[in-house]
């Protein structure tokens, strides 16, 4: 059976591959056109009635994939990679200890994740290193809120971003902040009370109205400029981690495992890939956005590929937006497999 929603690659296989310099075991080799491949993502788009985002790089030649590469996506969850590479950096440099147990305040107690099932009481606390595993392998947003307040806020975040020349990711809130803003509730009445203890309060209704808008798409949470990103700059983030450009190596062992453990994107990037495929990644999901960022490592020898799908605006069915993020992944995992030599011993 031929795979839906893709074009055969053999189709796409027309000419030689158009790119800059490359290692010299890597050139002259016959490839598919750059532009074939984008005008596919093209096509894969129109099914998520919304707007699609893709920036690639093969780690050892250089060679890209790029669509609307530099348009402005939220990030949702992906937010979660720059934050992590935030707090590694700061253990690495001393600033901060794995094994330091972190208090949760009770406010910070978020609806989704592992930890939302926790009932917040005085000494609730957990390692740095544990809120790390959970906000990444789960997508914890307890975890996430907590680990924003060890790095100093959101604000610090994109501090340190815009410090290390990578002014196009936009971190500004805080979980519980941005949740409370797209999901149209209210303030809560105490500064203590937490966005889960809000929604166990709300007559079921209602609670099933607000949930209802964390999957449909909502223009002005598309239009917000506040916790967005490109998919080049999220790219460039991944490419800085995994060669430790700008960030310690001590972010790139730790992080790039955690990724290869991530629990919640089987349907997106790792969707349609071959079986025992290496992926490291982080998803997100909130209103009519879809995102997985991360590496996929190729057979044989051909290296590492870094990408970010972005899904925005979709009026399509979460199940039809994981689907374009599976088919772009093993298009691009297809591009570069067929285009790239196995590197000599």
């Amino acid at each position: 059976m031929k795979p839906k929603g893709i074009l055969l690659l053999p189709l796409l296989i027309a000419a030689v591959l158009a790119a800059g310099p490359l290692p010299a075991w890597a050139e002259e080799v016959p490839g598919i056109v750059p532009g074939a491949v984008a005008a596919e993502i093209g096509r894969i788009e129109k099914a998520v009635r919304g707007a699609v985002g893709v920036a690639a790089v093969h780690l050892e030649t250089g060679r890209t994939v790029e669509y609307r590469a530099q348009e402005f996506f939220p990030m949702a969850s992906t937010v979660k990679v720059p934050l992590a590479a935030r707090i590694l950096d700061m253990a690495d440099r001393g600033q901060v200890g794995l094994s330091t147990e972190i208090p949760v305040k009770q406010e910070e107690m978020n609806p989704e994740g592992p930890l939302a099932a926790v009932r917040w009481r005085p000494g609730l606390s957990y390692s740095i290193e544990e809120l790390l595993e959970t906000m990444i392998t789960r997508s914890d947003n307890t975890a996430t809120d907590v680990l924003f307040r060890v790095a100093g806020g959101p604000t610090a975040v994109d501090a340190w971003l815009k410090g290390v020349g990578l002014r196009d990711l936009r971190p500004a809130r805080y979980i519980r902040e941005l949740l409370r803003d797209v999901l149209s509730v209210p303030e809560p009445v105490s500064p203590t009370m937490s966005l889960a203890e809000q929604f166990r309060k709300m007559p079921p209704r209602r609670a099933a109205e607000r949930r209802a808008k964390a999957v449909r798409a909502n223009p002005e949470y598309d239009a917000d400029p506040r916790d967005q990103a490109t998919p080049k700059a999220m790219l460039a983030l991944l490419v800085r981690i995994r060669t430790a450009d700008g960030v310690s190596a001590a972010v790139r062992s730790t992080l790039v495992p955690m990724m290869e453990r991530t629990e919640t994107g089987s349907r997106r990037i790792r969707g349609r890939l071959p079986a025992g495929t290496i992926v490291g990644d982080k998803t997100g999901t909130l209103a009519g956005t879809a995102n997985d960022a991360g590496y996929v490592t190729l057979p044989g020898g051909k290296g590492c590929i870094a990408l970010a799908v972005f899904v925005k605006g979709s009026g399509a069915p979460p199940a039809a937006r994981e689907t374009a993020i599976a088919d772009i992944a093993r298009l691009v995992y297809d591009y570069y497999l067929l285009s790239t030599p196995t590197k000599p011993e």
